[in-house]
């Protein structure tokens, strides 16, 4: 008789930095599917606190950026995975695993299987700078994203909305919606720009632990 292999225990806690070409709203946190067609989005990552078996990953900073022709459960996605220059091997290969789905767990697990194609990781400098929803980061020569509030057309002052999951949702529970001053990418197949299009942030908390 087989046994299960016995997967790395990992957690992290994260700052998530998210754009992506859909409305302010986005129509994937209500119906499941883009606002125009396919996805295109790019996402930052800071570790607040986190571990892959006995490796600390706080601290360590990541980008993912990726496309679907249709809605992302639909599939057929491309994607690269950018992890910052300054982490040491053995945080790479944990954060690679944990976002690759090869360690198991939600939502990496799930996202995976949307992705036909995945590149890296590739170890370039990540400069960001995380301030909720006016958060910023890039890599240079290769992309770029500015986060900014949205602003009420009658006052003219910052608004603040939040979408928020009561019971939990697959990326985050609790969303401060913003939208992109600055969206965009120019690596191989990913070439696009978005401003003016969502953005929001948000701290994930994500596991293999249950």
């Amino acid at each position: 008789m087989s046994e299960t292999p016995t997967r790395t225990p990992w957690r992290l806690k994260v700052h998530n930095l998210e754009a992506c070409n859909c409305s302010n709203g986005c129509g994937c946190q209500f119906n499941g599917f883009p606002d125009y067609g396919g996805c295109e989005a790019i996402i930052g990552y800071e570790v607040i606190a986190g571990h892959y078996g006995n490796v600390d990953l706080s601290g360590v900073r990541a980008v993912f950026a990726g496309k679907w022709p249709g809605a992302i459960h639909e599939g057929h996605g491309q994607g690269v995975l950018f992890i910052d220059a300054a982490a040491r091997p053995e945080q790479v290969e944990g954060l690679a695993k944990i976002f690759s789905g090869q360690a198991g767990g939600m939502p990496w697990e799930a996202l995976a299987a949307t992705l036909d194609t995945v590149e890296g990781p590739l170890l370039k400098p990540i400069a960001m700078t995380v301030d909720g929803r006016r958060s910023h980061f890039a890599i240079a020569g290769v992309l770029e994203v500015a986060m900014t509030s949205l602003i009420n057309p009658v006052s003219g002052e910052e608004s603040e909305v939040h979408i928020v999951y009561p019971k939990g949702g697959f990326l985050w529970n609790d969303g401060d919606v913003g939208t992109t001053s600055t969206m965009r990418i120019d690596h191989g197949a990913l070439r696009f720009q978005y401003p003016g299009k969502w953005a929001a942030y948000a701290v994930a908390e994500w596991s293999n632990q249950g």
